[in-house]
């Protein structure tokens, strides 16, 4: 729920506010009626900013005045009015705006300008006056009450104020965004400057958020509440381009037994499937990672089952434990909502809420919230509307048939509600926008808060009444009629597939067709069903009205009908006819038919790991599907035609399992999507033991189908998740060692030595080094071990066999590639030059040969400019060249006869002597030469 659409001006607003309101009670006049009224005089103020500008910047103009309209508040109507705005341009020509209401209770108006003309502007702000008129008792800004209104009849004076703009043709600099986009290893938090850093931030809010999901799926269970079609992948997840891995953590037993005492050789241990999850729905929310630890045969999330373990939070880039909850049920989503009141501005710290469902099943669920920094508990909110099914009772209950979840504007969970406020008789059906905002922020509420209807718990929580459908603490954003819904037949089977904020609700009444193999999992029913489109965009006609309906006749040879994904984007709904394993499109804007696709390859006919039909997921105007075939299909989804396929070619595009697997193919499924990276892992409903070997997570681009990396690993998921990814980083769970894995782009270290450090000029220097891995995975037990002297650096291109060698007890490959490293001097000179580039080896060493070419100090910079899996690092370090000695030259013996060196000193001094007088006899001659 938004209160400031201008966040420039309600920061503004709300610095304003809190000097004038926290004077305001020394200001109020005494709470007593007075004759005369008075006449109180007004202070206007202008201010004009940046001054000067350069022409066409924009400019933010702010008009107040000092005084306070008593009694005001932003959700009331006693405000100023009319202040009017004056603008001379340097060429003489004025515009004037005139603002009738000022919101803002602090008396302030903000407003910007966009000046065209170089030279000097005149602002001028004009307040004209007003009479006081109201006569509603006033409280002071904290609820206490004054009594009557002592103020009625006064009236504010009329004041005024202008300044000067000065406009420049030179340009300021834009504004500051903050350091750009790292190039070295970095972590939470981001520093508040660096706004321009969202691109390469997430998070991953978790199975019952909006619009998040592992795979299509027609049914529905408690943790992840109305998503009845989870089909919409989190558009803004940043997943990795590597499979480096950054940590692993061993939840349990896991892998191979050992010994012979049981008649299957190589047994191993359970792993989950289908029913026991272990690693259920991880959440990742501003860098923490948020799972249920797994105790024994407890289910740690299906179905919303109990976490015996509790939940731990971790860092997502180290593992390392933040905190333990051993009381925490299992999670189901977390919250990040954008608050923006009058005083209060930026997202709420991470939320975390268990949803547990009532028994026996009612339309409405219960919120249990934890404070994310410390899973501390915060509160329990009850008759959260979340089921999609019909539930009748007394005429006196809300009956409610269908519900869906959107994401609004500021990352508040909305639910529409369709309910009858009616009997069965007389039936009054309405919907509403449920949100889940206005559970913490109520109408007046100045910072985030509970409602005004909470109570406290005994653990220092409080319980919220979620469901208030009327008054001041409404849940609900509005609350319409609906009469289509009073004329309707069998309206149990009305279903909400999809909605979007502030577009509209996907309805469907009636049953999809099945040919009756199809009892667990759907409606055994041949009738034609009803599509309809439930407006939400008032721009296109009333909120609440239907645009289209369109009855569609049963499919073809008796198919199963299935609901696929809808592309809110490209106005595309999914079908998937189950026999045929084949995908059909309608139109969201009209209804009408598109198309239909051939049918992908058999096994795909039992789908998913949750009920055998054709999994799907939309993205980039894509539809993508794979399954048990192994084979992964991406569709334009606006026209059906088949754009590429993985799995089925050569070296790089194969998921062929040879005689590992009895399917040909490595079953593959879609379980992320985002930063243009298709993420699949190896998923089937129950895994034989000992488990089948060559299971595959792989990231696969998804414009082109080329792929990106592999890594090896098994997934357990049956009707629920165990994947997720945010900040670069993806998560899941490997049955092949029961262990969490984290794999992303890790910290290197470089180091850089030259020998000798002293050398003579014209020997050769040997500059060598190490490029290291130091992710907090190479310190765990089993790899600071195997490599006392830290992992190397291994290349992208052999990433997939090196971790497996590293971390998962494979061979060590035999074509190991290094990474490069650029050397660098400085000679004495001051001149900074390359010398060379060389490759690590498998121990990651490096080394370099080089002749130096002047003399003097040298500093040597090695530089790993870093890869997908590694960010870059650098190291440096001095050396010397010095001259080299010259030879002397070979003494040779004297001749004889030759003067002492006493007679030759001698006569030298006798030289010298006879050479002065020579020089003073002249001088005396050139001096008698002048005139």
């Amino acid at each position: 729920m938004r209160f400031a659409k201008d966040k420039t001006a309600a920061i503004a607003i709300a610095l304003f506010l809190t000097l004038s309101m926290g004077a305001s009670m020394m200001l109020l006049p005494t709470a007593s009626a007075h004759t005369p009224a008075w006449n109180i005089p007004t202070y206007a103020y202008i201010n004009a900013a940046p001054n000067p500008v350069g022409v066409g910047q924009t400019v933010s103009i702010y008009l107040f005045l000092t005084n306070y309209y008593y009694g005001a508040t932003i959700f009331n109507d006693l405000k100023f009015h009319n202040y009017e705005l004056t603008i001379t341009a340097p060429n003489g020509a004025v515009t004037t705006q005139t603002f009738a209401v000022i919101m803002d209770p602090t008396s302030a108006q903000h407003t910007s300008f966009v000046p065209t003309q170089v030279g000097k502007y005149n602002l001028t702000f004009t307040y004209p006056g007003q009479v006081y008129t109201q006569t509603t008792p006033i409280s002071y800004p904290m609820g206490v009450p004054v009594g009557p209104n002592p103020f009625t009849n006064d009236t504010f004076l009329p004041s005024s104020a202008s300044t000067t703009l000065t406009v420049q043709q030179a340009q300021l600099p834009a504004p500051f965004t903050g350091s750009p986009l790292p190039t070295a290893y970095w972590t939470r938090p981001i520093y508040g400057e660096n706004t321009g850093w969202w691109p390469i931030s997430s998070n991953w809010l978790g199975l019952g958020a909006p619009n998040y999901g592992g795979w299509m799926n027609t049914g529905q269970d408690a943790l992840s509440g109305p998503n009845t079609f989870m089909q919409v992948f989190p558009g803004d997840a940043i997943g990795s381009l590597t499979s480096h891995i950054m940590w692993t953590k061993q939840l349990e037993s896991g892998g191979v037994v050992g010994g012979n005492n049981f008649a299957i050789q190589g047994q191993t241990y359970m792993d989950g499937s289908a029913y026991i999850i272990r690693y259920n729905n991880p959440i990742i929310l501003d860098g923490m990672l948020y799972f249920s630890v797994p105790v024994g045969f407890s289910n740690v999330g299906y179905f919303n089952g109990p976490a015996s373990g509790g939940v731990d939070c971790v860092n997502l880039q180290t593992g390392q434990l933040i905190w333990n909850s051993p009381n925490m049920p299992s999670l189901s989503f977390g919250l990040l909502v954008d608050v923006q009141t009058v005083n209060e501005h930026g997202v709420s710290q991470p939320i975390l809420i268990a949803q547990v469902p009532p028994f026996p099943p009612l339309p409405f669920a219960t919120w249990e919230g934890f404070d994310g920094d410390t899973g501390i508990p915060l509160f329990n909110v009850t008759d959260i509307p979340v089921f999609n099914q019909a539930l009748y009772g007394t005429p006196t209950e809300i009956w409610l048939t269908g519900t869906a979840r959107a994401m609004g504007p500021d990352g508040e969970y909305l639910d529409y509600v369709f309910a009858n406020a009616g009997n069965a008789t007389n039936p009054d059906w309405t919907l509403g926008e449920w949100n889940s905002t206005r559970l913490f922020l109520p109408l007046g509420a100045g910072a985030p808060t509970f409602n005004q209807a909470a109570t406290p718990l005994s653990s220092g929580s409080y319980t919220i009444d979620g469901g208030i459908s009327t008054g001041p603490n409404s849940r609900y954003d509005w609350n319409i009629s609906a009469p289509y819904l009073n004329t309707m037949k069998d309206l149990s089977s009305l279903q909400v597939v999809s909605a979007k904020y502030g577009d509209g609700i996907l309805c469907m009444n009636g049953t999809m067709p099945s040919n009756g193999e199809n009892e667990l999992y759907g409606w055994i029913s041949s009738a034609p069903y009803t599509y309809f489109f439930v407006n939400l965009n008032a721009s296109r006609g009333a909120v609440g009205s239907v645009l289209w309906w369109k009855t569609l006749q049963p499919a073809a040879n008796n198919y199963t009908v299935v609901q696929g994904p809808v592309d809110w984007n490209t106005r595309v709904i999914m079908q998937d006819y189950k026999e045929a394993a084949q995908w059909a499109a309608y139109s969201l804007d009209t209804g009408q038919y598109l198309w239909t696709a051939p049918p992908q390859t058999a096994l795909d006919y039992y789908g998913s790991t949750s009920e055998g039909t054709l999994p799907g997921a939309v993205a980039y105007g894509h539809l993508y599907s794979s399954a048990y075939g192994g084979i992964l299909y991406c569709y334009d989804d606006k026209t059906g035609k088949l754009l590429w396929t993985y799995g089925n070619g050569g070296a790089g595009n194969s998921t062929n399992s040879g005689f590992n697997w009895p399917y040909g193919n490595i079953p593959t499924q879609i379980n992320a999507i985002g930063n243009g990276v298709v993420y699949t892992i190896t998923s089937v409903h129950t895994w034989p033991s000992p488990i089948y070997k060559g299971g595959m997570l792989r990231a696969i681009n998804a414009t082109s189908g080329h792929e990106i990396w592999t890594l090896s690993g098994v997934t357990i998921e049956f009707g629920s998740m165990s994947y997720a990814m945010a900040d670069g980083y993806n998560t899941w769970w490997n049955g092949y060692d029961d262990s969490a894995y984290v794999v992303g782009r890790g910290p290197s270290q470089t180091t850089v030595t030259a020998s000798p450090t002293v050398t003579t000029y014209g020997d050769n220097v040997v500059i060598q080094g190490t490029v290291m891995d130091i992710a907090a995975g190479t310190k765990q037990n089993q790899q600071a071990a195997d490599f006392p002297n830290g992992v190397p650096c291994a290349a992208d291109s052999i990433m997939t066999q090196w971790m497996g060698y590293v971390y998962q007890q494979q061979v060590e490959p035999t074509d190991f590639t290094g990474v490069p490293v650029t050397i660098t001097v400085t000679d004495s000179n001051h001149n900074t030059y390359p010398i060379g580039t060389t490759t690590t080896d498998e121990s990651g060493m490096y080394s370099l040969t080089w002749t130096p070419i002047i003399t003097g100090n040298y500093t040597v910079v090695a530089t790993f400019a870093g890869t997908n899996a590694y960010y870059g690092s650098c190291a440096e370090y001095h050396f010397n060249v010095m001259k080299a000695q010259a030879t002397p030259a070979p003494t040779a013996s004297p001749p004889t006869g030759l003067a002492s060196t006493a007679s030759l000193e001698l006569g030298i001094a006798a030289v010298i002597i006879v050479i002065i007088i020579i020089g003073a006899v002249l001088a005396v001659l050139m001096l008698r030469k002048r005139p």
